[in-house]
């Protein structure tokens, strides 16, 4: 189910720090349009205040609040352009005004100087597009006091519950395949020799690694090893999950400690106290399934009444959050992919049962392409596998390798709700950050300054000042890093991969409004093409003009970035004049525009309409030299020659 409308609450943020700038609230009382930026900021606030009850319905199939995020976050979009706009032109007129341009000049009121025919008309323009604006929020206010949504309340859960993992036990598969050095690691940890120090001394390991990698299986199979079992003498599994509730943790403890206890009824501080003293001079070893607390004060109280253990006790979490073992001053265990010979060994057990598929030699090499696409994610090898486990038709598994993982039923798929809880996990300032990674294609080696580059001009990034904003999408690559979304490329270690199904996350969460080229048929997504906010093109050694065609519908386009191959660092591509301006001529709108590695020696004097424009990538190309209306990029703040 798409989650795409899911960071329309930051979204809107952004809209109201806009409508409460200082410079452009100025410019509104003097075009005597502050009254309607006012009323606006309070319809859009009486907006925010359901938006997460909205968020709610449409994860649980509500079809109607779904479309109705669907027109909002559009016109969001659109709100945005448009203040964007009045923008350019307070900067046009401040311009205008400083001294040393005329003084006389700027002691006139602004009406003298919107007079000219080109002001007249770009007034005309914008308090028509205004009217239409505020005409499609009231209808958007209508709507939503149709839909019964409630306003927000407390802390929010009620979103994740769809997509909650099953309960974790803590019975190893049947199938356990690698991961023999990780586990070999960890057992070493657990029953090493302790030295001298006292039984405060409380050691954590973490097994980190992204949602699907096995770090649960992996867990599994050290809490049953027998050594261990013979080593500690308590231990327990407890599944954590999304929900870091203390009292309910130590309950769990507790009562898996204790059985015989009855605490359903007692607060923490009686909980913490009957597990201290179950404790108390015990060697233990308690397992945390999958953690995602940051919070270090939370992680603290839990931890009080393990003091009372012996010494050498341990405490084992599974997490795809690397902040947490760092909160937890954790030893770390990564877990990286499996190898195309393990994921294989991995499916012929699921699939027919056995560690090989010898003996159906018909759907080996179907089978080889099918887990070729699980890109060594073991929870998609063991989706697929358990779905054609009962198929003889090799024309099912034909139909599996040539559709999408995401294309299954949710019913049927555990993939999904898997990785969809690593976005909802992110903080709300990471959500478009990572939505705007759809336009990157499978398999493409992203170079994190480049992107931190989009991201600034996307006005994504919250810092004042050019260094400012840059250490802060440093920050923000980093850290959706350590969540596990990026991965760092095996051939080049300055660049950075997203995993095939991670990548089809940050399709579904950007939903319509980015593009990668080959996505969608030109026929019939005229209406599709309108939405596009964001776009990449892959080039090719000649660019026929029909390739551009999809493009053109864009008309609110606010990226449109050349992605050439890694594998063809040096590769130069053919692209005409006349087509280059017929696009540029199309999309008034971009913010970043990247033409890196084209075969065009001058930039078209229309670049000079582009009032948007803050990102400019010319680098690799055969321009000699830029046209004199590049001077009307107010906003540039990047140009890469």
């Amino acid at each position: 189910m798409p989650i795409a409308e899911l960071f329309l609450g930051a979204f809107l943020q952004v809209l109201f720090d806009r409508l409460a700038s200082r410079e452009l609230f100025k410019f509104a009382q003097r075009e005597r349009i502050d009254m309607l930026f006012k009323k606006w900021e309070k319809m859009l606030k009486s907006i925010k205040e359901v938006l997460n009850d909205a968020e709610d319905k449409q994860l649980t199939g509500c079809h109607e609040v779904k479309s109705w995020l669907e027109d909002l976050e559009n016109l969001a979009y659109d709100i945005e352009d448009l203040l964007e706009e009045f923008t350019i032109e307070s900067t046009k007129s401040k311009f205008k005004a400083e001294p040393g341009t005329s003084k006389a000049h700027s002691l006139l009121p602004s009406c003298c100087f919107t007079m000219s025919p080109r002001a007249l008309m770009f007034n005309h323009k914008m308090r028509s597009e205004m009217g239409e604006l505020d005409a499609r929020l009231g209808k958007i206010i209508e709507r939503k006091n149709g839909l019964g949504l409630r306003k927000n309340e407390g802390e929010r859960l009620a979103y994740r519950q769809p997509d909650k993992p099953k309960r974790t036990t803590n019975l190893p598969e049947p199938c356990f395949v690698s991961r023999e050095d990780e586990k070999r690691e960890i057992l070493k940890l657990l029953v090493r020799e302790e030295d001298d120090r006292t039984c405060a001394d409380l050691e954590v390991i973490a097994i980190v690694g992204m949602g699907g990698v096995g770090k649960t299986s992996l867990a599994q199979q050290v809490y049953n090893d027998a050594g261990v079992t013979h080593y500690f003498d308590v231990k327990k599994w407890v599944c954590v999950s999304d929900d870091f509730d203390v009292h309910a943790i130590t309950k769990c403890i507790l009562q898996k400690t204790n059985p015989t206890l009855p605490c359903n009824d007692k607060d923490l501080d009686w909980c913490q106290e009957k597990l201290k003293e179950s404790l108390s001079g015990k060697k233990f070893l308690f397992i945390l399934d999958d953690v995602w607390n940051e919070d270090y004060e939370e992680w603290s109280v839990l931890l009080k009444p393990f003091e009372s253990g012996a010494k050498g006790k341990k405490i084992i979490v599974t997490t795809r959050n690397r902040k947490v073992a760092l909160m937890a001053d954790a030893q770390l265990i990564t877990l990286e992919l499996l190898s195309l010979d393990d994921c294989m060994t991995l499916f012929a057990s699921h699939a027919f049962g056995v560690q090989n598929s010898n003996h159906r030699p018909r759907f080996e090499a179907l089978g080889l392409q099918i887990v070729k696409k699980c890109k060594g994610l073991p929870l998609a090898v063991k989706t697929v596998a358990g779905l054609l486990r009962t198929t003889v038709n090799p024309c099912d598994w034909e139909d599996i390798l040539n559709s999408k993982i995401w294309n299954l039923s949710e019913g049927r798929n555990d993939i999904l709700p898997a990785l969809k809880l690593s976005y909802l996990h992110l903080p709300s300032h990471l959500r478009r950050c990572f939505a705007y990674c759809a336009i990157f294609p499978k398999d493409y080696e992203i170079k994190h300054d480049e992107l931190i580059h989009w991201w600034s001009a996307e006005g994504l990034l919250e810092g004042k000042g050019g260094k400012n904003r840059w250490n802060l999408g440093l920050n923000y690559f980093n850290e959706l890093e350590s969540r596990s979304l990026f991965q760092k490329s095996s051939s080049d270690g300055s660049r950075f991969l997203m995993h095939d199904l991670v990548n089809d996350l940050a399709k579904l969460v950007a939903g319509a409004t980015h593009y990668g080229s080959g996505e969608f048929e030109f026929e019939g997504d005229q209406n599709n093409a309108s939405l596009v906010r964001h776009a990449s093109f892959i080039p090719s050694e000649h660019i026929v003009p029909e390739r551009f065609k999809i493009y053109h519908q864009m008309k609110r386009l606010r990226s449109f970035i050349s992605l050439a191959k890694h594998s063809y660092p040096w590769a130069m591509f053919f692209l005409s004049q006349k087509v280059l301006c017929d696009l540029l001529s199309e999309l008034k709108y971009l913010r970043v525009l990247s033409l890196s590695h084209y075969k065009i020696s001058e930039v078209p004097d229309c670049i000079g309409d582009l009032r948007h424009l803050r990102h400019l990538n010319l680098s690799y190309t055969n321009i000699a030299r830029l046209p004199k209306s590049i001077v009307q990029l107010y906003n540039i703040e990047t140009l890469m020659l």
